[in-house]
């Protein structure tokens, strides 16, 4: 069989992977296939049985449909998909899959704002240097043990964050009317302003789609008592952040987030420089990463290799997407 790699940041270094793919698949490798006209990708593609994706692909031609040649599968590295593939190449037979286990990053960067903002730890920095107390009044104790956390959202994410807040004693409670395996001890909400009346703490799992943008506005904040607690750590676009920075300024509520409408220029948001608000720029799961002279070779993501291999030995595949799951992703 035949692998495309099309992309420029995906480097095969690993001599174990190396050895392990090439014993299935004959790879191909595309590094300038972004720049290539529709024509040339989709002829390339036709001559590959799977295709694997990253941040700097492009996206698959939509006249693959109905004229795939050999092509069957598309193995992404990350998790959002929508750039590069569509519903309509699932729709028509495409088994398509993205990173799936690597969402522990994400929920750990959620649960570290949502402690940092419990403990009002900057304000605690500020205090401490100027003894000057500017902290917010939490209206409910500031522990986890007993803390009422909604998650909107229970996506591999949302239920990665659920289970460790779960782990640290708090009451979880979450909506997603999507959601169908989730824990005895999570209580479902049947509307955001349930989740919303009911939790000291919101984190957001969701993926930003027509239904879901802004849907976190000012009549939903309002039902959060004083002090509470927003995390955002999927896409800026679900809340209205002029609403958010209004009971942010105001000393009401708390909001640590990661991620903003506009992250192009972070500044420029209503929320920044509000001193109950934390904005760690897209960049709260991953660190920043090994010094310059200690970089290990690039290797695949565990979970594409698994794919690969179970596909090449017609093993079923771990995290595919079907249509109804394209709908809720970014």
């Amino acid at each position: 069989m035949r692998l495309g790699i099309l992309a420029e940041d995906i480097h095969l270094q690993n001599p174990a992977v190396f050895a392990a793919l090439t014993s299935y698949y004959e790879l191909d490798f595309m590094p300038r296939s972004r720049y290539w006209d529709s024509a040339t990708l989709a002829e390339r593609c036709r001559a590959c049985d799977v295709v694997m994706t990253g941040r700097k692909s492009p996206a698959l031609p939509q006249e693959l449909i109905g004229n795939w040649g050999q092509l069957r599968y598309l193995c992404h590295l990350h998790g959002t998909i929508r750039p590069y593939v569509s519903k309509e190449h699932i729709s028509a037979g495409l088994i398509v899959t993205n990173w799936g286990n690597a969402v522990e990053i994400v929920a750990e960067g959620a649960l570290v704002l949502l402690l940092c903002l419990l403990k009002q730890v900057p304000r605690l920095h500020d205090y401490a240097l100027t003894n000057q107390d500017q902290r917010v009044y939490q209206a409910y104790r500031c522990t986890s043990r007993g803390l009422r956390v909604g998650v909107y959202g229970l996506g591999p994410i949302g239920q990665h964050f659920a289970r460790l807040m779960t782990a640290l004693g708090a009451q979880v409670s979450f909506y997603d009317p999507y959601a169908q395996d989730y824990a005895d001890a999570w209580r479902r909400c049947s509307s955001l302003e349930e989740l919303f009346r009911s939790n000291e703490a919101i984190s957001i799992h969701c993926g930003l789609n027509d239904q879901t943008r802004h849907s976190v506005n000012r009549a939903l904040l309002a039902l959060l008592p004083q002090g509470g607690i927003v995390v955002n750590t999927a896409r800026g676009g679900i809340i209205n952040e002029a609403e958010l920075a209004e009971q942010v300024a105001a000393g009401r509520l708390l909001a640590g987030l990661d991620v903003l409408e506009n992250e192009h220029d972070f500044a420029a948001s209503p929320l920044a420089g509000l001193p109950g608000a934390i904005i760690t720029r897209h960049i709260i799961s991953s660190g920043k990463g090994y010094p310059p002279d200690q970089q290990p070779p690039y290797q695949l993501p565990e979970l594409a290799v698994e794919n690969l291999l179970a596909y090449a030995h017609k093993q079923p595949l771990k995290f595919v997407i079907t249509t109804a799951m394209y709908d809720l992703k970014t």
